[in-house]
């Protein structure tokens, strides 16, 4: 049986424009809570630094962005195979390249006007606020670090986001070698405020999942795509995921048949992470249940049973699901099962 079915566009886009629905319709108003976010231009101000007054200028970027410019020079920009370079060898040799002086000036062009990107940005925040009212809103900073990194928090007091890795799929820097296709429709400013929220939402659960077991990891992808469409209850699940949109099409048709796949193959409680890596990890796809499916197929359906579990425990908070460390109770309170459209 192959994973994309036909079925008529009705029944597809019911399916789909059910589940986008039943989200929109708990969306809280955040119209009263005051949030303002300024993005700093890091970049502008690390290539206006005077590199024959190096160690001078490193003291004021020290002063002004004291989080992210140690950060930056002793971490991103540093070159892991040589022990020895310090902060401002790397930043000396980041600041001379013509390539990387050469990105700058793409990025300018592209991004020369961030309004439109902190407007959003406020919007997201503010539902950060409210589902988590005990954090600070973070700074917000923009860098270039020649395609290491998209986005990134730094405790609870920074945000960054990599413009670099926004320049558009078809951006001839970023080599198909490394960067495959269905990473890099995911390289455009639509994706930002996404990437930027699933950087918050594991700063806020933690680095790792609570086990080793394909549920550990589904149940722990899942609640953070559960809370990064509640930070952006207008944007498409098939942004969420990074899938395109039959991608997203298939997963709804077929949400029955994976789950039945992963049950039949003795998945669910495997701590084997080879065998169901691409279960969990950006992939072309998870053949391990079907060959046309999307990677991260095993996370959608996490979500889904998260969505399960919030529904049959109405009023729980943010702070409630994430403290669910328990799968197995998870999976068993859930009472999960996958709709079947056909």
């Amino acid at each position: 049986m192959g994973f994309l079915k036909y079925f008529t566009l009705v029944l597809t886009l019911f399916a789909l424009n059910s589940c986008e629905n039943n989200d929109r319709g708990n969306t809280p108003d955040v119209s009263n809570i005051d949030v303002t976010v300024h993005v700093d231009r890091f970049e502008q101000d690390l290539f206006g630094m005077d590199t024959l007054r190096l160690t001078e200028e490193m003291d004021r970027m020290n002063v002004k962005y004291p989080e992210l410019f140690p950060l930056f020079t002793e971490t991103i920009i540093h070159d892991q195979t040589n022990p020895k370079e310090t902060p401002e060898m790397a930043l000396s040799g980041f600041l001379r390249s013509p390539r990387i002086r050469q990105l700058k000036d793409t990025v300018q062009q592209v991004y020369g006007n961030i309004a439109p990107l902190e407007k959003e940005l406020n919007q997201l925040f503010r539902y950060y606020k409210y589902y988590f009212p005990e954090k600070p809103t973070p700074r917000v900073a923009t860098i270039i670090s020649e395609f290491g990194v998209d986005a990134f928090t730094c405790g609870d007091q920074l945000c960054g986001i990599g413009l670099d890795m926004f320049l558009g799929e078809n951006y001839p820097g970023y080599s198909p070698d490394i960067f495959p296709a269905y990473l890099r429709r995911q390289f455009n400013d639509k994706y930002i405020s996404v990437r930027l929220a699933k950087a918050l939402v594991q700063n806020t659960f933690g680095e790792t999942p609570p086990g080793k077991s394909l549920l550990d990891m589904m149940l722990y992808n899942g609640k953070m795509l559960y809370m990064v469409k509640k930070l952006l209850p207008g944007t498409p699940d098939s942004m969420i995921m990074g899938y395109t949109n039959e991608q997203m099409e298939g997963c709804v048709a077929n949400e029955q048949a994976v789950w039945a796949r992963i049950l039949d193959q003795k998945l669910l409680y495997s701590t084997d992470f080879g065998e169901f890596r691409k279960l969990v990890t950006p992939s072309p796809n998870a053949p391990v249940v079907f060959q046309e499916a999307p990677g991260e197929v095993g996370n959608w359906i996490g979500w889904q049973i998260v969505k399960s579990w919030v529904k049959r425990n109405q009023g729980a908070s943010m702070k409630e699901l994430i403290s669910q460390t328990d799968s197995q109770k998870f999976l068993e309170t859930a009472r999960y099962k996958p709709q079947q459209l056909n």
